[in-house]
């Protein structure tokens, strides 16, 4: 190699993951909510432009239904740019919400693909375990009028719940080591599922207090949630930074 020759520079890798305490899961939307009390105005347009896309997007027939969820890591990757630049002390833009689509767009569309390829693998894996234990007598669905048995009700929550909750894991970190460390999107979906199985306490306390968040957002007249969209995305990043970054 000539001495005018330049190697390329090195791909940023996970740093973690770190392993945290579970009463971190609160701190991420109590950092992320002082992030969005910055500057409330902007996040709340930026919510508001995004909610009425997604709207929008879902009223295509035929691809109505599959479209957000292919384009949702991408806006996700703009409001995890977006929170960095606020962070910084960055005035935030309108145009700050499709950072994704300029940044790494591929890769989190890569992400959205891998996230629904493992959610058809857990319902596969719902609906075995389901026959399973149903021809074993172990889940039983409750005919009418009968009340429900206690211990099939757990069953059936462990059956779904579970699977699930463990997909999610592998999502939730996912578009952030993608904009801000530049991971592909099955390292990335494996690098997110190693974080969140050391961190599945702090993950799961963080997902019920953000879902009682979102049942509270939407009372008055669904306007909350022009609030909780943005700290939800905002989570993802203060939880990325607490778990991944320097």
């Amino acid at each position: 190699m000539s001495d005018f020759e330049m190697t390329p520079a090195p791909v940023a890798r996970p740093s973690g993951p770190r392993q945290l305490p579970a009463g971190q899961g609160w701190q991420w939307i109590v950092a992320a909510f002082r992030l969005v009390r910055e500057q409330p105005v902007t996040w709340i347009l930026l919510a508001l432009v995004y909610l009425v896309i997604h709207i929008g997007i879902s009223m295509i027939p035929m691809i109505g239904g599959l479209l957000p969820l292919l384009l949702s890591p991408i806006f996700a990757g703009g409001f995890i740019l977006a929170a960095k630049k606020a962070e910084a002390g960055g005035e935030l833009e309108l145009s700050d919400l499709f950072a994704g689509f300029r940044d790494q767009p591929k890769p989190l569309l890569g992400v959205a693909l891998v996230y629904l390829a493992l959610c058809m693998v857990a319902v596969v894996v719902m609906v075995a375990l389901a026959l399973l234990l149903g021809s074993m007598g172990l889940m039983v669905m409750p005919a009418e009028g009968e009340t429900p048995d206690t211990g099939a009700m757990l069953m059936m929550l462990l059956v779904f719940g579970v699977p699930m909750f463990i997909v999610s894991m592998a999502y939730w970190f996912a578009p952030a080591l993608v904009v801000m460390q530049d991971l592909a999107p099955i390292a990335a979906c494996r690098a997110s599922l190693k974080a969140g199985l050391s961190n599945w306490k702090a993950l799961l306390i963080c997902g019920l207090m953000l879902a009682v968040m979102l049942f509270l957002a939407m009372l008055p007249f669904l306007l909350g949630l022009l609030l909780w969209f943005p700290v939800m995305y905002v989570t993802s990043y203060t939880s990325w930074k607490a778990v991944f970054g320097d």
